[in-house]
């Protein structure tokens, strides 16, 4: 399928769907600002067609602190021996101090050494700093998600950085508050925790600007937890090597609210009937700036198009699950509950393949350490987007993206290795109940501008014509997926794929046997592809098992010959 532009959102369509996004501020369950986006939301997609809305709501205890829409609220702030410091942020569920704030001695604490002794820190504020970038080799955790790392498909021929090397801040700083955060939440918080300290300093090494509204992700409530910018961080630091007396003051709450989510359907030719599928498009809303929970938006670019179709013309239905679940705490995980497939399992025996979109529009920013702040570079960030591994799937995900002409595209295809050879890493460009649905998964999360959910980071940050040109894109690839049989594009062919490539990594077969064979399941998948399905079967059933029976010994062939089975059963 080819997009029809004159069907197709404008530019000024998306740039107002998120001006009025942004004057809501975040969108958290309990906040005026949720119910009001989630109410807009649904109104348009009823606009565009949808229909039978089904609303899951839930008694969440939320939180809140008071920095929006101005960062100078008196919720936060810091003094040592009574000169007050600058604040660049909280960290989420932090409890709150009241108030007259927490008032103890200061004690530094190297995180370097590890854990510290249980009881270390009681009475006393703990300031410890980011952990600053790791020496190489970097362990494959690092390089996951903080550099630039292989690709199947990048429209963008020169990246911020050499391939698994350092981005430097002042060039892209997406990375490097990525890797602060990570370790806050993952080392600096338990650490505090298990030393039962009163509260918590972070001296961190990202700018004032890259701080201001920067929020983690926690699975704890930690102790009341402040950080500060790295101007700031020097002298923080000094003093509490000093053991000097300080007074921090952060005003949270935990309260109750009302947190909700919703599916709704675009009707495809079969809506209704034992016949229908579902193409579902899965979104999450909850979070704290304009772009990070702006695939709903996304989804509104799709949703409009389509509804310029006649429902006669639709071969599959469209399904919007617009959750809130991804920032709240526990995650989706957490809150399984409340997942919308849990809540209506009747949802799951239609869906054929689900979407996932984030973090869409956005623009690049990047570290200024001569004004302490983080500016725009005008280049747009990375459109991170990833697919299951079937020719199919690798092939309309790239397609689409060139006919957009997306810029900064950068495509990776589950299991397939990287063009270059080196390491690929992840794109985790779906919400985590996605993947437990058994069925194929494609989707887009961009670099995040200021790295996480950055309340500040509005406008600024916004590219409307990256925001429409993904539009674009997706709109294709659901095109593609709605007018293709879903034999085609099912999840047992990257299961397939990966069972041989795994006899591949553990040594099973030679690395020329490993290609012959998925060569092999390439072949019989462009007879799928061409309506071939009993034709595609037999040659499975034959030449692929025949091929894989010759090749590796009994018990090592099991894995791969279920999974053909599985293939050859579908088929059928």
């Amino acid at each position: 399928m080819k997009v029809k532009k004159e069907f197709l959102m404008t530019a000024e369509e998306g740039t107002a769907w998120h001006e009025f996004k942004s004057t809501c501020g975040p969108i958290y369950p309990g906040y005026e600002s949720f119910d009001k986006y989630m109410s807009w939301m649904r109104d348009r997609l009823a606009e565009y067609g949808c229909v039978d809305f089904m609303e899951h709501h839930w008694d969440h205890e939320s939180y809140r602190v008071n920095d929006w829409p101005v960062w100078d609220t008196g919720a936060m702030a810091l003094t040592v021996d009574g000169k007050e410091l600058p604040v660049g942020t909280f960290l989420m569920f932090s409890q709150s101090t009241g108030e007259a704030g927490l008032t103890a001695p200061l004690t530094y604490y190297d995180a370097a050494r590890g854990e510290p002794e249980e009881c270390a820190f009681e009475g006393k504020i703990v300031v410890m700093e980011d952990f600053p970038w790791p020496e190489k080799p970097f362990a494959k955790s690092f390089l996951e998600s903080y550099v630039v790392t292989d690709t199947n498909y990048r429209s963008d021929p020169e990246p911020p950085a050499p391939m698994l090397e350092i981005v430097d801040p002042t060039v892209s700083n997406s990375w490097a508050t990525r890797w602060s955060f990570s370790n806050w939440a993952f080392t600096l918080v338990p650490y505090a925790m298990k030393g039962r300290a009163a509260g918590l300093l972070i001296a961190s090494r990202l700018t004032l600007g890259a701080l201001r509204g920067l929020y983690d992700r926690h699975m704890v409530r930690p102790v009341p937890a402040l950080v500060v910018d790295r101007l700031t961080a020097p002298v923080l630091v000094e003093a509490a090597k000093a053991g000097r007396t300080a007074t921090m003051k952060l005003i949270s709450e935990f309260f109750h609210a009302d947190a909700w989510n919703f599916v709704c359907f675009l009707p495809g030719v079969n809506y209704g009937t034992d016949k229908d599928e579902y193409v579902t498009i899965n979104v999450h809303t909850d979070a704290m700036s304009l772009t990070q929970d702006n695939g709903s938006l996304g989804a509104l670019g799709i949703c409009r198009y389509f509804s310029h179709v006649p429902q006669a013309e639709r071969a599959k239905t469209l399904l919007f699950c617009i959750d809130s679940r991804h920032f709240i705490e526990g995650f989706e995980n957490g809150n399984i509950a409340h997942d919308p497939y849990q809540v209506y399992p009747e949802l799951r025996k239609k869906i054929t393949v689900t979407v996932g979109l984030e973090h869409m529009g956005e623009m690049e920013g990047a570290e200024d350490y001569e004004h302490n702040t983080m500016v725009p570079t005008g280049r747009p960030e990375y459109s991170f987007m990833k697919a299951d591994d079937n020719d199919f799937c690798a092939r309309i995900l790239v397609e689409a993206a060139i006919d957009s002409g997306l810029e900064r595209a950068d495509i990776k295809i589950d299991g397939r290795p990287g063009i270059h050879g080196m390491y690929k890493g992840l794109v985790r460009a779906v919400q985590a109940s996605t993947h437990k649905l058994g069925v194929c998964v494609i989707g887009e999360a961009g670099n995040w501008c200021g790295a996480h959910t950055q309340t500040f980071s509005t406008m600024q940050y916004f590219g409307a014509k990256k925001f429409r040109d993904e539009v674009h894109t997706w709109t294709q690839v659901v095109g593609c997926l709605m007018e293709t049989d879903s034999r085609v594009y099912d999840v047992m062919w990257s299961e397939l794929n990966t069972a041989v490539r795994k006899l591949g990594a553990e040594e099973k077969i030679t690395p020329a046997a490993m290609e012959g064979l998925l060569g092999l399941i390439s072949a019989v998948f462009a007879e799928a592809e061409n309506g071939e399905f009993a034709k595609a079967a037999g040659r499975l059933e034959r030449e692929f098992k025949g091929a894989v029976r010759d090749l590796v010994d009994g018990e090592s062939a099991e894995g791969v010959l279920a999974a053909a089975d599985k293939v050859i059963a579908r088929l059928a």
